[in-house]
Formats: structure tokens, sequence, C-alpha cells
């Protein structure tokens, strides 16, 4: 008989440079505070270009300044990365 943990699939983890988002946004992109966006399942093509938004200084109001502070360091690989995979969490 096949052992069924083997044959169950492996949650993707999120990428390396994600680890920063996880204290607020949750593990999974549903964050347990009211005030944090829900990330989980947005399109990637949204995310990726708000956080170089964020990046650039373009988007203000809110929490800007705490994640333009979050995504100073990103690369453009980074964000794309994480656009993708907070895109796939349902």
């Amino acid at each position: 008989m096949a052992d069924t943990a083997a044959s169950s699939p492996t949650p993707n983890p999120i990428p390396a440079s994600g680890s920063q988002c996880l204290s607020c946004h949750g593990e999974d992109g549903r964050p347990a505070l009211a005030d944090v966006p829900i990330i989980a399942g947005q399109q990637p093509i949204y995310l990726a270009n708000a956080l170089r938004h964020y990046k650039n200084g373009q988007r203000t109001g809110g929490q800007a300044l705490v994640m333009q502070e979050m995504v100073k360091d990103l690369t453009d690989k980074d964000i794309e990365e994480l656009a993708k995979w907070f895109g796939e969490q349902k």
C-alpha cells in the first residue's frame, strides 16, 4: 500500500525574499489583522505593479512608508516571484 504522506503534494514555500511579508500579511497572504490587506489570490500583475510602485515611491498613503522600507531591496526577479506566489495562494 502506498504511503499517503509521500503522495500528498508538498506546498510551494514562499520565496526567500518574502520572509518579511509573513509577519504582516500572514503565512498564506491572509493576515490576522483587519487593517492589513489580504493579498492571497490577488492577480500577480497587480501585486507586482504595487510592489514596484512602493519601491519607486509612486504609491503613497496608508502603510506606504512601511511597505517602501520592506520592498527597497527587492529585485525585479524577487517581485515577480512574490507576486506569483501570493497570487497562487487561494
